[in-house]
């Protein structure tokens, strides 16, 4: 892969466009396989709702944990005022603002009948809510006296100020907060990027800086609550400080491997290949290793202290997920998760070679889909009280998958063409064109 000294002479003027009929074939794909999946989920949705719900959350967190690794990519870009990466920063920037599309395939959590095989302290609150009217008390009051008589409720009214559905901090506000945050921010820093795509001044770049050093602290926050909400109140007497850090590493693992598969298809098609080089996969590839390297960091860091602590509440969920089957999983995990791709991406000359970096790529993101059912889906069995596995789920699993994934990569690649392909006026983009390290 030789790659000359490139000039602004080298590049077109204005950037390159993606014509979606040069991608039609892929792009099709995904929406065809969309369109199925959102069928089938709706059939789904109404005969299988409280197996089917546990579906649907693990597709769509799967989807978000990539989208909101790609607002963290561009974030820290700007934030480090990073020059390499300003050849596939357009990328990571269409990336987070999937997070409009996706909040609206997230709406059926929002459902009663679908929150009520997967949040059992929501059906606590609600037949709180429903005694309290009666009695003409609070709801906490009503939990309270609930709670009396089953001594594990207690639980609930100790987090009665974070685990509620009522009131302005409920899981409803922080909800809609969430993805009102994460759009804030996509939506601004493409906003600078795409206004220097037009004037080509540095108060643009400046600006984008500034706003993502400060909005760091939200976007962690946000990805850590939104986690702790949505994953870890599946059982609510559960807990792990380090929650929010082990989503966080899945997050910009699997989007990093989701860029380089982009970035290698779009090349494939004729786009990129002046602004993008070796050097930049090389890139790419050590940020891939670094976060092979943390994610099982945190990982074991969790695992080791609930282990030494052994706390009731903590240690079931690693209980649950060394029953039967599950057992295996988990191993699994340890080997592919961490194993695997540390090996593989050991090596220099692997990482800059396109071809092997997407064999790689496919086995993190399948990885990070194995990661993300292990935490949600043993869940499903005891709460329905069907037993470890709950049997012919995983075909719901399956439909629920091409839904959301098959919608959101359709609507992604054709937002492609929307703006240039890379920041064609950004004052670094021959910094990053020429990147050597």
């Amino acid at each position: 892969m030789g790659h000359h000294h490139v000039t602004f002479e080298d590049l077109p003027q204005g950037g390159e466009k993606f014509e979606p009929s040069r991608g039609a074939k892929l792009i099709n794909t995904l929406g065809g396989l969309g369109a199925l999946g959102l069928a089938g989920s709706g059939v789904l949705f109404f005969k299988e709702t409280d197996s089917f719900a546990y579906s649907w959350l693990f597709a769509v967190f799967f989807a978000f944990t990539i989208v909101c690794g790609g607002v963290f990519w561009v974030m820290l870009h700007n934030a480090s005022n990073s020059g390499w990466g300003v050849a596939i920063r357009r990328l990571w920037e269409q990336l987070a603002n999937l997070i409009l599309p996706l909040s609206i395939l997230c709406i059926p959590l929002l459902i009663p009948a679908v929150q009520k095989p997967l949040y059992e302290w929501m059906n606590h609150h609600r037949e709180a809510a429903h005694h309290a009217h009666e009695a003409g008390t609070s709801v906490y009051e009503a939990l309270h006296h609930m709670a009396e008589e089953n001594s594990h409720l207690h639980i609930l009214t100790s987090k009665f100020g974070y685990l509620n559905i009522s009131g302005w901090f409920s899981w409803y506000t922080r909800f809609a907060f969430y993805f009102f945050v994460l759009w804030f921010i996509a939506s601004k820093l493409r906003g600078l990027s795409v206004r220097q795509d037009v004037d080509g001044d540095i108060k643009h770049t400046i600006k984008a800086r500034q706003f993502a050093c400060v909005w760091l602290l939200f976007f962690a926050l946000t990805v850590t609550f939104a986690a702790v909400d949505w994953i870890q109140t599946l059982d609510y007497s559960w807990f792990s400080t380090m929650w929010g850090v082990y989503i966080f590493a899945g997050c910009a693992w699997s989007s990093m491997a989701v860029t380089i598969m982009l970035v290698t298809w779009l090349r494939s098609l004729g786009y990129l290949n002046k602004v993008v080089s070796e050097e930049h996969y090389h890139l790419m590839g050590k940020l891939l290793f670094a976060f092979t390297v943390f994610w099982a960091y945190i990982a074991f860091s969790q695992y080791f202290l609930i282990w030494y602590a052994n706390i009731t509440e903590e240690t079931r969920y690693y209980l649950t997920r060394n029953t039967e089957g599950w057992r295996w999983v988990s191993i699994f995990i340890v080997v592919g998760h961490f194993v695997a791709p540390f090996l593989a991406l050991l090596s220099q000359a692997r990482k800059k070679k396109p071809g092997v970096m997407i064999g790689i790529c496919l086995w993190v993101l399948f990885m990070h889909l194995v990661d993300l059912y292990w935490n949600v889906i043993p869940e499903r069995g005891p709460s329905l009280g069907i037993g470890v596995v709950v049997p012919g789920a995983w075909i719901g699993d399956v439909v629920a998958l091409l839904a959301v994934i098959g919608t959101l990569g359709f609507i992604f690649l054709r937002s492609l063409s929307n703006y240039s392909l890379y920041p064609c006026r950004d004052p670094r983009l021959l910094e990053s064109a020429n990147v050597v390290n």
